[in-house]
């Protein structure tokens, strides 16, 4: 009767599924619903801590650098694919890098944290063209987008519950004993992930090309994918390059509390909410680059709400806007994938994509501080991070023709 009700509650989202997706759709959900906790009462308020323990501008560009190794290691993934199973990969590595999130609760300064934060991002997000693979296989074309939209909405209903509760946490017990706490709920959302299947799974070896040649020809030989590559590096470096002067703004200009923050972030979440509500029917009706497209042009908005913002309430629309794009480019950027690559060339599609983002990631927060170092104004690098997304959202429009 528990798993009828859950599937039925995940059925009044989706509408009617056949019986083997909506299991699916039920296991990736109970993962995400853990998720959801561990990201709320854990990953969301590094930045926040890292300031509070004394890091400035510098160290938490050098902060958001490192969390993007992950995603420029994770097309090597594809030569681990040969050896074993997509799922088996998606359990381990995240099983793994949560335990290794356990171990914040012996950070004593900020260098200490980035250097645990940046192995746990290695291992977290080294199966990420597997993922892709897998839900390109689990889930049909015609029903993707609202099964997925339907799992990130119990993981966005998590946060909405679980951050206030946890800003008033870190203002009390604080990081030490509440973000172990979290690693330890993700941990049991990845090893419920194991009970996922798939109609014919993957086995072992079966990725096809090595990895190098296999994302080599996919940018070489597809101009439309190439495009859309340069639209996601302009995306990236819009959206990265004023972000280590948000928790600047958070804590130095607007001198907020962490339950502020929290409340804030739960008004990001509603959004968020709302946002896999409409992109997943958007998905399915008009297609994933059409959600790219809008969620670039809503991103140039939130750094100008930084760049005028005078308190809490200022601030919110950039939250607002950001919540909504969260849930665009969670659900847009995994399907576009899915919609340029075609059904046999998912993997080094995602893993060529999960490059481009490691390496902008790297990049971007490195430009911006040393932008700050040389006394650019925050107003210029707001202004320019917004210009670079208007950009980003007119080549994602010309990939869509």
């Amino acid at each position: 009767m528990r798993h009828a009700g859950w599937r039925g509650l995940l059925g009044a989202i989706t509408g009617p599924l056949p019986p083997s997706i909506s299991a699916n759709v039920a296991i990736e959900a109970r993962t995400t619903l853990a998720y959801g906790v561990f990201y709320a009462a854990g990953l969301a308020f590094l930045p926040v801590i890292m300031r509070r323990m004394g890091a400035g501008a510098d160290m938490l560009a050098l902060y958001i650098t490192l969390t993007y190794v992950g995603e420029l290691l994770a097309p090597l993934s594809l030569l681990a694919l040969r050896r074993t199973t997509p799922l088996r990969l998606i359990v381990g590595c995240w099983v793994a890098a949560r335990l290794v999130f356990i171990a914040l609760a012996a950070a004593t300064g900020p260098w200490t944290l980035i250097a645990i934060v940046t192995v746990f991002y290695i291992i977290e997000l080294f199966p990420a063209p597997a993922y892709a693979r897998l839900i390109h296989e689990a889930y049909p074309l015609e029903v993707r987008g609202r099964a997925m939209s339907a799992t990130r909405m119990v993981m966005v209903a998590a946060m909405i519950v679980v951050t206030p509760l946890a800003g008033v946490a870190l203002d009390r017990i604080g990081p030490a004993v509440l973000l172990p706490l979290a690693a330890g709920i993700g941990v049991l959302g990845a090893l419920n992930f194991a009970q996922f299947r798939v109609a014919a799974p993957s086995a072992p070896g079966a990725a096809g090309v090595p990895a190098s040649p296999g994302m080599l020809a996919a940018i070489r030989d597809d101009r439309r994918f190439l495009v859309y590559l340069c639209g996601v590096t302009l995306f990236g470096f819009g959206g990265i390059i004023g972000t280590p002067l948000y928790p600047i703004v958070h804590v130095d200009r607007l001198q907020l509390s962490y339950t502020t923050i929290g409340t804030l972030t739960l008004v990001q979440s509603l959004c968020w909410l709302a946002g896999f509500v409409l992109w997943g029917r958007v998905i399915d009706r008009h297609g994933a680059l059409t959600v790219v497209v809008i969620g670039a042009l809503c991103s140039a908005g939130v750094p100008l709400v930084y760049l005028g913002a005078v308190d809490a309430w200022s601030l919110a629309p950039a939250f607002i806007l950001q919540g909504l794009v969260y849930a665009g480019f969670d659900l847009g950027m995994k399907n576009a994938v899915f919609q340029l690559a075609g059904a046999t060339r998912v993997a080094p599609y995602a893993a060529a994509q999960q490059l481009i983002i490691g390496a902008r990631g790297l990049v971007a927060p490195l430009l911006s501080a040393g932008l700050i170092r040389l006394g650019v104004a925050e107003a210029v690098i707001f202004v320019t991070g917004a210009l670079l997304l208007v950009a980003a959202a007119l080549v994602f429009q010309h990939v869509r023709r």
